[in-house]
């Protein structure tokens, strides 16, 4: 509804004055209003670019704008504010969340506007009673605007899509199901109440737990669980370019890992596969960032799949080498691990060690006299070179390291 308030001809002229004064502070409120909502609420703190900031930004610019009309266009109707909140109550609803995260903005939209008011009319000297009379204004605007967010809450809720994206969850729970569930009742799902074309491939994305995320960014196909203790969702078929700028819109930069693109029977395995690559990415081991291709770390999952059994086998190894100080063992298994790895020369070796490759040689004649023949069998020689990759890769590991979700 549009305020009218009765005032004289001087308070008329104060008042239109201050309402321009205060529309003349817009972009600045607005400015605030996101900034504070964005360190307030988590949930919507979101990278400059994403669909959230966004949204954010247009609705809190369309919100204050149209506070201030409802004084400089008598009989305005709201019908903009009106379509704008029942936007965003779907735009909540379709992400998956209850009210609250939205009550809590509107609650700071209203105290930094009111706060803002408030400075603008001590300045300007502006009379008590026209800046109660704004306050009580705003205030009523802000309940109509939360009706309506509620009620487009209320109607995206009740919505035929929303409940398909509850079947679609429970779709990728029976997928990923251990042990696997008979493929007659997951097609059963997936045509009768998901209305979901069962793909023969499909690629597994693990999401970091607190990774914020823009379902409305997901492609309609893409099954989600991102409420569960390891969200995770699942794309069907390879992971093109364009499937790629799709999860880039709805994750930004947040941690997780690209599954291998596998028959939908093998999805479990997948998806196990990149959660192990999201965990090597939190320990410190791979450097972590947005879309991790778990692909490029197979062998780092496989030589660290078992941490007892690489300890033992370093024991037994290096065995020879247990009486030498730490510093001397350090330097000869350090050349042991080049030596192995890569079979090159002594000057190749020098050269990646930074050191003469006489001292190289020497410490190789120390090496065969502590080890002796056990260098030239090659099966022996395999599983030094593994064991000895998978301790360097073991060692990168940083146990008070923490992944930023959000990077």
């Amino acid at each position: 509804m549009s305020q009218a308030l009765e005032l004289s001809e001087t308070s008329r002229t104060i008042f239109a004055d201050f309402i321009r004064l205060l529309r003349s502070e817009l972009p600045d409120v607005t400015q605030e209003v996101v900034t504070e909502i964005r360190k307030s609420i988590p949930e919507y703190n979101r990278s400059a670019d994403s669909a959230y900031d966004q949204i954010l930004r247009i609705s809190t610019e369309l919100l204050l704008a149209g506070f201030l009309d409802t004084f400089t266009e008598p009989g305005a109707q709201l019908t903009q504010r009106d379509e704008t909140c029942r936007a965003v109550g779907q735009f909540e609803a379709i992400e998956g969340r209850n009210l609250d995260h939205i009550q809590a903005a509107t609650r700071i939209a209203f105290h930094i506007a009111w706060r803002r008011t408030v400075v603008i009319a001590e300045r300007e000297d502006i009379p008590t009673s026209i800046v109660s009379s704004t306050v009580d204004a705003m205030l009523v605007y802000l309940e109509e605007a939360v009706a309506q967010i509620r009620l487009g809450h209320q109607q995206a809720t009740g919505h035929a899509d929303v409940r398909r994206r509850e079947d679609r969850r429970r779709l990728l729970h029976l997928i990923l199901q251990q042990p696997a569930v008979v493929p007659e009742a997951i097609e059963d799902l997936a045509r009768a109440t998901c209305w979901w074309p069962l793909p023969e491939e499909a690629t597994l994305i693990a999401v970091h737990p607190e990774a914020p995320c823009t379902r409305a960014a997901l492609d309609a196909d893409v099954l989600v669980d991102l409420d569960s203790a390891e969200p995770a969702m699942l794309v069907p078929g390879p992971l093109t370019e364009a499937r790629r700028g799709m999860l880039h819109a709805a994750l930004s930069d947040a941690t997780c890992v690209v599954g291998l693109t596998v028959p939908l029977e093998r999805a479990t395995h997948s998806l196990r596969w990149a959660r192990r690559v999201l965990a090597l990415a939190e320990e410190g081991v791979i450097k972590d960032g947005s879309l991790i291709p778990c692909q490029d770390h197979l062998m780092t999952m496989w030589l660290l799949s078992d941490p007892p059994l690489v300890e033992e086998l370093t024991r037994r190894h290096l065995e020879p080498l247990r009486e030498m100080s730490d510093g001397q063992r350090r330097r000869l298994v350090e050349t042991l691990a080049e030596a192995v790895t890569t079979r090159a020369t002594a000057v190749d070796i020098g050269e990646r060690l930074k050191i003469h490759p006489q001292t190289v040689r020497y410490r190789l004649r120390q090496l065969e006299s502590y080890m002796g023949d056990s260098l030239d069998d090659a099966d022996t020689r395999f599983s030094l070179d593994a064991t000895l990759r998978a301790v360097r890769l073991r060692n990168r590991r940083d146990p008070g390291r923490g992944t930023d979700p959000r990077r």
